[in-house]
C-alpha cells in the first residue's frame, strides 16, 4: 500500500479515447480525456494506461501508450484485422484494427485482474475522467486487483436530471451505473460547482456520499489555419452534438422566420458543427429538407479542430442555446478567440464566464432573433460584447490541482 505523501501509481482509464479513436469529431469529454492522457504521458510520476473492451482489457506502459497515441493522432496505420473481424458485424470490423493494435502494444492482455496484479503496485489509484464503461461489476474487480483508491470525474448528471433529453434505456443504465459508482468511489472531481450541487441531490437520494472537489476544466485554444472564410456574409457558429438538449430547434426556427420576413441576401449564415445524435427527428428532418439548407444554414458533421478554429475565428458570435450543460466547452473556446457568445442562462456558464456572454432566456425566441440580427448588421464586433473576458481556466492550473489531489488521497 502506498504511504501518505509518496507518489502513487495512477492507472488511467482511456477506454473512451480508444472507442472513439476513428470517429474524428471530439466531444467535450473526449477532449478532457485526451488532455489527461497527454498530461500523464509527460508526468514524471508512475502511470499505467487501461483500455477496457467488452470482456477484454489491455494495460499499457508509458512507452507503449506514446506509440499508440501517435497512431491515434494520425489515425493509423492500424494493425490488420483478423479473420473473425472480416465476417463480423460492421461495428466490430471497424474497431478490430484498433483493438489489434492495442493488443500488440499492451504489456498485459486480456485479463483485467491478472494484468493489474502483475504490473500495478498494490494501492494504485484508478482514475476515470471519460464517463465510459462504468459497469457496476468493474469496482469489485479493481479492489481485488489491488486498487487503493477509485477516483472519477463527474461531468454531468443530465441523463437522470433531465431524462426527457435521453433515451429511456440510457437513463436507466446511467442511473444504475452512477449509483454503483457512488457506493465504491473514494473521490470525485467535478467540472463545475453546478455539477457538484446536482450530485449532492443524488447523494441524498441514494443515501451515500463521496469526498470531492470542483476543479474547472482547462481548454486548449483551437488552432487556426490560413484558409478563406466560408463566405463574405456575416455568419454564426453553433458547435455541439445535434441532440435535444442542445436546442438546435430554436436556431432553426429563427432562421425559418428570417426567411419568412427578410430577403435572402439580408439573412446571416449559420454553421452547425457536430455529429447527429439521438431523439431529434424533427431537427434532422429540417436539416435534410429545409429549402434554406446550403443557402444560409450549413451542417458540418465532421470538422477538424484546425478548420473549426478558422471557422470560429471569423464568426460574428457563437450561438449556444443549450437547455442543460455540466460545463460548456464551446463557450470557453469562443471566448479564448475573443468571439462573442450568445447563450442560455445556465449556472455553469455564469461560473465559467461571468457576465461576458450575452445571456438570453431560451423561451424568448424573439430576443434571440433580434440579438442575432443586431450583431449581424453591426459594422464591427457588437459593442455589448467587448468587455474584458474573465480569466478562463487553463490546463496548467487544472493539473497542478489534480496532481495535488492524487497525492493527498493516497
Amino acid at each position: 500500500m502506498a504511504q501518505k505523501g509518496s507518489t502513487p501509481t495512477v492507472v488511467f482509464d482511456i477506454s473512451r479515447t480508444i472507442s472513439g479513436a476513428s470517429r474524428g469529431f471530439l466531444t467535450g469529454i473526449d477532449r478532457v480525456e485526451r488532455a489527461y492522457l497527454e498530461h500523464f504521458l509527460k508526468s514524471p510520476n508512475p502511470v499505467l494506461f487501461l483500455v477496457r473492451f467488452n470482456a477484454q482489457s489491455a494495460l499499457l506502459n508509458r512507452r507503449s501508450m506514446q506509440e499508440l497515441y501517435t497512431l491515434i493522432q494520425q489515425n493509423g496505420p492500424w494493425d490488420k484485422p483478423g479473420v473473425a473481424a472480416l465476417i463480423g458485424r460492421r461495428k466490430y470490423r471497424t474497431a478490430a484494427p484498433i483493438r489489434n493494435t492495442v493488443r500488440r502494444l499492451a504489456v498485459s492482455w486480456p485479463f483485467l485482474e491478472r494484468g493489474l496484479k502483475t504490473h500495478a503496485p498494490t494501492g494504485f489509484i484508478y482514475l476515470n475522467v471519460g464517463h465510459e464503461r462504468l459497469q457496476p461489476s468493474l469496482w469489485p474487480k479493481l479492489r481485488r486487483s489491488g486498487a487503493g483508491k477509485i477516483a472519477a470525474m463527474i461531468h454531468d448528471l443530465i441523463p437522470i436530471d433531465f431524462p426527457q433529453f435521453t433515451v429511456p434505456k440510457t437513463t436507466e443504465k446511467f442511473g444504475i451505473r452512477m449509483q454503483a459508482l457512488t457506493q465504491h468511489a473514494d473521490f470525485f472531481i467535478y467540472n463545475s460547482s453546478d455539477t457538484e450541487r446536482r450530485m449532492q441531490h443524488w447523494f441524498e437520494e441514494w443515501r451515500t456520499s463521496v469526498d470531492g472537489r470542483v476543479v474547472l476544466l482547462g481548454t486548449d485554444p483551437l488552432p487556426i489555419i490560413n484558409e478563406p472564410l466560408p463566405a463574405a456574409k456575416p455568419y454564426f457558429v453553433c458547435l455541439s452534438t445535434i441532440e435535444p438538449r442542445k436546442n438546435h430547434q430554436l436556431l432553426l426556427d429563427i432562421w425559418t422566420k428570417f426567411h419568412d420576413t427578410l430577403p435572402e441576401d439580408e439573412i446571416p449564415h449559420l454553421h452547425i458543427v457536430g455529429r447527429r445524435g439521438w431523439l431529434n427527428e424533427d431537427v434532422f428532418d429540417t436539416l435534410d429538407t429545409a429549402s434554406f439548407m446550403g443557402k444560409t444554414v450549413f451542417e458540418h458533421n465532421r470538422m477538424s479542430d484546425r478548420h473549426l478554429g478558422t471557422l470560429m475565428k471569423g464568426a460574428r458570435a457563437l450561438l449556444f442555446p443549450s437547455l442543460a450543460e455540466g460545463f460548456g466547452y464551446p463557450l470557453v473556446e469562443a471566448l479564448q478567440m475573443q468571439v462573442p457568445v450568445i447563450c442560455s442562462d445556465l449556472p455553469c456558464f455564469h461560473e465559467i464566464a461571468g457576465d461576458t456572454p450575452i445571456y438570453i432566456d431560451i423561451e424568448n425566441q424573439r430576443a434571440w432573433g433580434e440579438k442575432i440580427q443586431t450583431i449581424a448588421t453591426s459594422d464591427s464586433n457588437y459593442d455589448g460584447i467587448t468587455k474584458k473576458p474573465p480569466e478562463l481556466p487553463n490546463w496548467h492550473t487544472h493539473f497542478h490541482k489534480i496532481d495535488t489531489i492524487l497525492a493527498d488521497i493516497v
